[in-house]
Formats: structure tokens, sequence, C-alpha cells
């Protein structure tokens, strides 16, 4: 099992395999698409392996992990929503009832709750005695895209682990590699790799879904229309042409996960500028500057006219809006709002 981009986790596990002292709960935090399930299951591994190597890692291939693989380890628990958002009759029937019940097969019982963004707080509330005070047998790994959607008594009893894009590069090689086992395998063709890559500034998930044309965003190219958003959003900027600007992203503001995708992949335009500044005059067009966003052109127009404390402040505006976007509120006002800040 290969985790590009995730040697913290991989170097955190390895630590608590080699002496045997796991904590009981988990917090794995990232963008979309940045391979929190993949920690998840890699943390799962850790806990369950029966065959772990002389580097105390995982092996992958044992029974345990390749159950917990295929989704079929009886001690790995994969808990499902019965809506849109864990609820409470989740928590009290799905695990803490459950988690009282002795492992099947193993010494250990993991359960995963993913992407807990937006669970209210009584569904939290249902848990923090169990976690507080687990079976020694128990564990719980929690994924979201932000550490703030947990309530500061959840955050204390966990550990934190954030997972972050790739590399360019990491990225191209994954995509490589799940197109031997994607169904559109012929999609998968170099140039695809390269401009999803590129586009989604290393973010693995992302790039799949793009090319596959699946997932959240998934239909009628909703995934390719976030992306052509950004980069309209980053033109108009690039212009200080303030009606373009709102135009692109009222265009997104009617689906709040579309508008979070797009603004991930503005920020990175905005990152992009902010590092061809420090990097000015270092190498041909500025290739050392290490760009990850989906505008490169754009990211050096901006750069000519924004200082870095006006590129502090667009990066932060945007990822304040993109915070509001998890929050329930309305996607125009962010939308008209961030406007006014980045312009």
């Amino acid at each position: 099992m290969t985790l590009y981009s995730k040697e913290s986790v991989a170097a955190t596990c390895k630590a608590m395999s080699r002496t045997g002292r796991f904590v009981h709960s988990f917090l794995i935090t990232g963008a979309q698409g940045t391979g929190k399930k993949v920690a998840a299951r890699y943390l799962a591994m850790s806990l369950l392996c029966s065959a772990k190597s002389s580097e105390n890692e995982p092996c992958g291939v044992c029974r345990e992990c390749s159950r917990i693989l295929r989704g079929q380890h009886p001690d790995f628990i994969e808990v499902e929503k019965s809506g849109a958002s864990f609820s409470v009759k989740d928590i009290r029937e799905k695990v803490v009832a459950d988690c009282y019940t002795p492992p099947n097969d193993c010494d250990r019982k993991v359960y995963l709750l993913a992407d807990c963004d937006g669970w209210m707080d009584a569904a939290q509330d249902a848990l923090l005695k169990v976690t507080e005070d687990p079976p020694d047998y128990g564990y719980f790994i929690f994924t979201a895209k932000i550490r703030e959607v947990f309530l500061p008594t959840l955050i204390s009893r966990s550990m934190t682990m954030e997972v972050h894009e790739a590399g360019i590069g990491e990225c191209e090689a994954a995509l490589r590699e799940h197109s031997l086992i994607s169904p559109k395998k012929k999609d998968f063709t170099e140039e695809n790799i390269s401009r999803a890559a590129k586009i989604f500034g290393g973010n693995i998930g992302c790039a799949i879904e793009y090319i596959e044309g699946r997932g959240q965003l998934a239909g009628s190219g909703k995934l390719a229309k976030a992306a052509n958003t950004a980069m309209d959003a980053a033109r108009a900027i690039a212009e200080r042409n303030e009606y373009a600007l709102a135009a692109a992203l009222a265009s997104a503001s009617g689906n709040r996960e579309e508008m979070r995708t797009v603004l991930e992949m503005l920020s990175r335009v905005i990152r992009d500028s902010a590092a061809a500044r420090v990097f000015s005059g270092e190498g041909e067009n500025g290739n050392a500057a290490g760009f990850i966003g989906c505008a490169r052109e754009e990211s050096l127009r901006i750069a000519e006219f924004a200082g870095s404390a006006k590129l502090n402040e667009m990066y932060e505006a945007i990822r304040e809006a993109s915070y509001l976007c998890t929050r329930n509120c309305s996607g125009a006002a962010v939308a008209s709002v961030l406007t006014g800040k980045l312009l």
C-alpha cells in the first residue's frame, strides 16, 4: 500500500507500533481528495496487521490487511450514516452500543467515522463517554476537512493527523498506478494525468475523480466546471475585473461543495503568486517557485501588482470563505463578500 505524501502518518503509526502503545482516538483532517480514508485504513492496518515488517509497518498482504483493504474485516467497522451526517441514533446504536462487544478475530476493534463535516454537537456528545474511557480493545478514527468541526473535548482526547496534497510528480505516479485498476483506464492518458495533477495541485483524489468523472461533484462535468470556474476567477483577479470575479464566484454559489472546491483551487493560485514574488528572478519564468495551482500565468500577473501583505490577506479571505461554506452560510453571500475582499 503506497502512502503518497503521508510520511508523517506512516512515521507516527510506526512509532506507536514499535512501542505497542496506540492512543484510542484519532482525528484525520485534510481537504477533499487528499487521502484521509487511505490514511485511516493504513492506521487500521497498523492496529490489526498480524505480520508487521521489521520496520513495524503493516504488511498489506496478510489476512487482516487484505480484509481491511477489501472492506470485509469484522473488526474494522466503517460506520454508515443514516442521513447526510451522523445522527445521535447512529452514534448510540452503531458505535456506543456495539463497542462493548469484544472483537471477533483480533485483539483490537477499530471504528471509522468518515466525513464528519457538518455533524451536530449532540452526536459528538454521545461519543464523549466512550472516547474518555474506551474499552481496552476499542479504537476510533474520525475524518473531516478541518479540525474545527470537532468539539474541543473530543479534540483533547484524540491525536490529530493532518494530510496534505502530494507533489505534482507524486500525484502523477499515483494516477498511473490507479489507472491499472480503474474501469476507465483508457482515460488515463499522459496528457490527462499531467493536466489533472496540475489543475488540482497534487490532490490525488480530486485528480482521479476529474479523470473518471465521479465523486461528490460527479455528473455533467461538475468537477471540470469547478476547475474552469477557478481559472476564470484567477483570470479576473489578474485583470482586476471585479465584475468578472463576481460572476465567476456566483456561478458556483449554488452548490457549497462545488464552491469549496473552487476556493481550494483559487487559494493555490494565490499561494503561487506569493511564491513567485519570493523567487522572482530565480529560474526562467519563475520555475523555482514550484507552482501547484491551476493558473500559472495568472499567478505571475497577480504577483506583479499584489504585495506580500495583500496576497496574505487574499489567501486568508479565501480560506475564511471556504470555512463559512461548511457552516451553512449562503453561497451567494460568501461569493459577494469575498469579491470585495479580493479586489
